[in-house]
């Protein structure tokens, strides 16, 4: 592809991106599913590109503001290149257009404006296009952090790694770190999972053999640390509330010995389609998938597990925010409304998640959100509405849990600034006699 080509599928994609809920990535899968004379080259060229301008999207529409035209996908693509990639002006007309794939040439209006991005003071930006957020979104993410809000917002303009968590029931991680430097993969322990490993490159092991044997699953080191802090141990009962893929339910059940039980709960049984084959190849199997329909018609499944699960994992449906490094089309999505209506959900799958835990068992309540009212605020709620649940320190877990390093909080929170996890919320939750 040449470049002007390259530049119109990149101007297209962001089209389709803006035009819909569905996530950038299964796009760009579609487009380019659809134009097999597109070279690995090309492909790997248009998705970052792609990527960056989701990334840098309050950049971008702030400039093109500024120089008097309407934000689009196609003035995205100008102003990253000019913005990004140190194309000037003049050069933008002879290089990038052109073909007979390329984009319609610049009218006059573009032309003129595009010529005044060399003099913007790119220092006036506000602090949600500075942040690449909407503003509703920048405004609450400055009155939870404050002096660290800035930072927050400018860790989402860098792409997440790839991490890995090992399959304790298979294999040791010297074990796989030993394969990888065989392989000529550079990686390195996490440094608080004792079952993770970061990938320096980005790769696609889709089709790994270790993947595929079910020595190691994908899973952010976030995701593990929470897992972790469930201590499901072996012989125990254990409900994974909103399983999704099974990614925690399999994390736990590494820690299980084969000895105990994990109900991996869904309200969406496609999402739960690949549990059972990765569990297969994991060497797991006492994960037993289970679709709900999240009302009270599931009385039948739940009746008889009422006051007896040892550890019920709630990991609600929730903004995402945490992953919006890997998603950055989906912080532009929401809206206030949908984020009203997912807190709302999440206090209701508490409530019908509490019932279950025995006498002495734990709730985990985790999402991967940076969002207060997500996370902190959700359990202030429910602790002053369920008297008979108290929250355990992850402190004072941490040690117990096998996790390396140390944890000063009474809650798991992190957000991409450090150490280049995800964003994530963790809470554990102890019942007992009311208070």
């Amino acid at each position: 592809m040449i470049p002007a080509a390259r530049l119109a599928a990149a101007a297209e994609i962001l089209d389709l991106i803006g035009a819909a809920q569905t996530p950038a990535e299964q796009h760009i899968g579609t487009y380019f599913r659809a134009r097999r004379y597109a070279g690995s080259k090309d492909r790997r060229w248009v998705t970052e590109f792609v990527y960056r301008a989701l990334r840098r999207q309050g950049e971008l529409d702030w400039a093109t503001v500024e120089t008097g035209l309407e934000p689009s996908p196609r003035l995205r693509c100008f102003l990253s290149l000019l913005l990004f990639e140190g194309v000037v002006p003049e050069d933008l007309a002879k290089s990038w257009f052109g073909g007979p794939h390329g984009l319609p040439d610049l009218t006059e209006a573009e032309a003129a404006a595009l010529a005044k991005v060399v003099t913007l003071d790119m220092s006036a930006m506000p602090a949600e296009a500075a942040g690449n957020f909407p503003k509703w979104l920048a405004d609450k993410i400055i009155e939870q952090y404050g002096e660290s809000a800035a930072d927050v917002m400018q860790a989402y303009g860098h792409r997440a790694p790839v991490t890995l968590r090992v399959n304790a029931l298979k294999a040791t991680r010297d074990d796989i770190l030993a394969t990888l430097k065989e392989e000529g993969i550079d990686a390195e322990p996490t440094p608080f999972s004792p079952d993770g490993i970061i990938l320096k490159d980005r790769l696609n092991l889709s089709r790994h053999p270790l993947l595929e044997g079910g020595r190691i699953e994908l899973q952010d080191e976030a995701a593990q640390i929470a897992a972790r802090l469930a201590l499901a141990h072996p012989g125990m009962s254990v409900v994974d509330f909103c399983a999704g893929g099974g990614g925690k339910s399999l994390a736990m059940a590494a820690g299980m010995a084969h000895q105990g039980k994990i109900y991996a709960f869904d309200t969406n049984a496609r999402r739960m389609r690949d549990i059972q084959a990765r569990a297969t190849r994991a060497g797991v199997t006492l994960i037993e998938p289970v679709a709900i329909t999240g009302d009270d018609s599931d009385v039948d499944i739940f009746g008889p597990l009422v006051g007896s699960v040892d550890r019920v994992f709630v990991d609600a449906p929730c903004s995402g925010s945490g992953t919006w490094r890997r998603q950055p089309d989906q912080k532009w999505k929401l809206a206030p409304e949908r984020l009203d209506e997912l807190v709302a959900l999440q206090a209701d799958i508490l409530n019908r998640a509490a019932p279950l835990v025995a006498p002495g068992g734990r709730l985990v309540y985790a999402t991967c959100s940076i969002l207060e009212g997500e996370n902190e605020a959700q359990i202030t709620a429910f602790l002053l509405s369920h008297p008979e649940f108290s929250l355990l320190p992850v402190s004072a877990l941490w040690d117990t849990a096998g996790l390396d390093r140390n944890w000063a909080q009474e809650v798991f929170a992190v957000t991409p600034t450090e150490g280049g996890r995800d964003g994530f919320f963790a809470a554990v939750l102890e019942k007992g006699a009311a208070r």
